[in-house]
């Protein structure tokens, strides 16, 4: 009997001191869906990094991703693509979707970006959009 006692305790410990992290995130998410594309030609960028805290992603040949998940460290939100100019900005959790601007290197002009927030509730959510200003350019 004391056995037994002793596997149930030396099971149960890692659940107990794992907290509230164990069974649901403790963290609330970000999501995003958009669009990457040229400053100047206006064509969807291919194949273009997309990083939201430490998820990683490519744009398809259409310029579209999408990704998102728990916040953590960096709470940044980075787009790049060889020969452009990449643009960062701090992560706010919630669902959004961005439409990616990235200006060649050697043009003039700052990459940039237009967010719409879907929803601040930090989980997937597509019902209204309302602007959001809360996203901008690290300098």
């Amino acid at each position: 009997m004391k056995s037994l006692i002793s596997r149930i305790f030396l099971l149960s410990t890692p659940l107990l001191l794992s907290g509230c992290c164990y069974f649901t995130p403790c963290h609330r998410g970000t999501y995003m869906t958009g669009v990457t594309t040229d400053a100047v030609s206006h064509q969807p960028i291919h194949n273009a990094a997309v990083r939201l805290y430490h998820y990683e992603t490519r744009t398809a040949r259409s310029g579209c991703y999408s990704l998102g998940g728990a916040d953590a460290l960096p709470f940044e939100f980075h787009v790049s693509a060889p020969g452009y100019k990449p643009i960062a900005t701090e992560a706010v959790p919630g669902s959004y979707q961005a439409t990616v601007t990235l200006v060649p290197e050697g043009s003039s002009g700052e990459s940039s970006f237009k967010v719409i927030e879907i929803s601040r509730t930090g989980m997937p959510s597509f019902h209204g959009a309302a602007p959001n200003n809360s996203f901008k350019p690290k300098p």
